[in-house]
């Protein structure tokens, strides 16, 4: 992870516009929020023997670009993100980003402001799918 770039990038998610309900983004996006991938481990189809390795350091990255942006933003609310996902799969309605993010993510690092939220979070699909750190704006 360069610091400076994903910095850079979770900067600019509080002033970017967020895609309406048509556009086409890098990354992922829909409606109202903006996911950013910033950095991916390796797949684990072959030896899972690394996983545990691999979410402890993407965990410290996400502490260190956290750290960066407490020094901007102050301190963020820890989100969890269990309850959505429950919310989710017992059929209510729950934010689009959340949603999404429940999926794979269980626990965020959110500031908030005026129109949106920014957060940062380790998630991973599936046990043999890449970890990623990611970085999203949007409503939680």
């Amino acid at each position: 992870m360069d610091l400076a770039e994903c910095l850079e990038r979770v900067l600019g998610l509080k002033i970017q516009p967020l895609p309406g309900p048509h556009a086409a983004v890098a990354d992922a996006a829909g409606p109202g929020y903006r996911i950013l991938y910033l950095s991916t481990s390796a797949e684990f189809w072959e030896d899972r023997s690394q996983v545990n390795e691999v979410w402890d350091h993407f965990d410290r990255e996400c502490l260190v670009l956290a750290e960066a942006l407490i020094q901007v933003w102050g301190p963020p609310e820890r989100v969890e993100l269990s309850p959505v996902l429950d919310h989710s799969m017992q059929g209510e309605t729950v934010p689009a980003l959340a949603g999404v993010l429940s999926n794979f993510v269980p626990s965020l690092s959110a500031w908030h402001f005026e129109d949106r939220s920014v957060c940062l979070g380790v998630g991973q699909w599936d046990g043999e799918l890449p970890v990623v750190l990611v970085a999203a704006a949007g409503d939680l």
